[in-house]
């Protein structure tokens, strides 16, 4: 249930509940109002008839002398000698008794009479009726306002989400609280919330800036000095020890144009040249590449094309990037085969390894961090060239490390 409603219908209950103890509270007060009227109607009646009967001897207004419906409660009351009144049910119809000794000769007696509560139900039922339209009135009146304004709360909360992942996706420029807009009147807790939320985005904004500009520095830095080393290092003579040299040289230049790789990727400066392709045949061109350069890598590598046909939107040098990136992550930390196989418009990369770490699925790759040794550069270009591409790269386990590219359709794929 959305927050609309959860607030919707809470204040639905609430003034229900509240309608409904008012309108308790009312008819009762009206129920005793309406039974001490008619008391001391019978009251006053009782005495004119006893003022007339001691004149006269004649009974009027209904009063009888020594009724014998009267409650016995009533009759022992009257007979010890004062004026009562006593509620009662009398062949189904509640009555208000009025009673009062007299003196017949010798002999005492219990005057009394008996007023009907019948004559007050048309009025209490016209009240009933009067508070039953009240209710409905007000509850409609009340939700309908209520509505109104939790709609705006949960629309200004909504364009907020928005703004907040268009500021994740890299949207600098995106204020949350430019983007809710201003209350009624005046700043409220949304408001506050929003200027939370911009203030923590400019300061992570500014630390991974400043992040970003010393891993672009560095790379720029180490790339003049490390291409001489690499000039110097090609002029040593044939010798283990020139291998060696060699190879921890070339490590160290991958490193640093992936370093650069990502500096451009996170600065988004890059954008894709995308073309219609079909994937099949793609992915099979790509990956005879990765094992002309990768042979070692590529020795328990299985591909399995799906044969559909599928056409995608995508640049071919970039996917091939993303994929031997996700080749050699699987070489490095899992275990083979590695089985890469092509569904619809999606490329899947599973190895037999431990699989992922619980914080890498939980955050994504992270530069520096990676699942099992070495600095984790090659996930997070992965990331980056998919993000380029327009594509969606997910990470799970499944008895290994799995790794699902969905890539975006063609045009004509879509009309098809």
């Amino acid at each position: 249930m959305s927050l609309r409603w959860k607030i919707t219908g809470m204040t639905i209950f609430s003034v229900l509940l509240t309608l409904l103890v008012s309108a308790m509270l009312v008819r009762q007060m009206i129920n005793l109002s309406e039974e001490q009227r008619l008391r001391e109607e019978a009251t006053t009646s009782l005495q004119q008839a006893v003022r007339i009967l001691d004149e006269t001897g004649i009974s009027i207004l209904g009063a009888k002398v020594n009724d014998p419906q009267l409650p016995d409660e009533a009759r022992d009351a009257a007979k010890a000698g004062q004026y009562i009144t006593y509620r009662a049910l009398i062949d189904g119809q509640e009555v208000i008794y009025a009673a009062a000794p007299v003196s017949l000769g010798t002999q005492p007696a219990v005057f009394s009479l008996s007023v009907s509560w019948a004559s007050s139900q048309q009025m209490r039922q016209s009240v009933d009726t009067a508070l039953l339209w009240a209710g409905i009135t007000t509850l409609v009146l009340v939700s309908s306002i209520g509505i109104v304004i939790v709609s705006r709360l949960v629309k200004r909360l909504t364009k907020g989400s928005h703004a907040a992942r268009a500021i994740a996706s890299g949207e600098r420029r995106v204020l949350v609280e430019d983007s809710i807009g201003k209350p009624f009147g005046g700043r409220d807790e949304v408001d506050e919330f929003a200027g939370a939320v911009d203030a923590m985005a400019r300061e992570l904004n500014a630390k991974i800036a400043a992040e970003q500009r010393f891993s672009a520095d560095l790379a720029h830095e180490l790339r003049t000095p490390l291409t001489g080393l690499v000039t110097a290092a090609s002029l040593l003579p044939d010798s283990r020890p020139t291998q060696l040299v060699q190879d921890r040289v070339a490590k160290l230049r991958n490193l640093v144009e992936d370093l650069l790789e990502v500096s451009r990727l996170e600065s988004r400066i890059e954008s894709a040249d995308l073309a219609t392709v079909q994937l099949d045949p793609c992915v099979a061109e790509i990956i005879g590449h990765i094992r002309g350069r990768r042979p070692e890598q590529c020795a328990e590598l299985e591909l399995h094309l799906s044969a559909e046909g599928s056409e995608v939107l995508v640049e071919p040098r970039r996917l091939e990037r993303i994929l031997e990136n996700l080749i050699s992550n699987a070489w490095a930390h899992g275990e083979g085969p590695i089985t890469i196989s092509t569904r619809g418009r999606s490329i899947s990369i599973h190895d037999q390894g431990p699989g992922f770490p619980s914080s890498v699925l939980d955050n994504g790759p992270e530069r520096f961090v990676s699942k099992g040794g070495g600095i984790g550069l090659g996930l997070t270009i992965a990331s980056g060239q998919a993000q380029a591409l327009g594509a969606t790269m997910n990470l799970s386990n499944d008895n290994g490390a799995l790794v699902h590219l969905e890539l975006q359709p063609s045009t004509e794929s879509e009309l098809r």
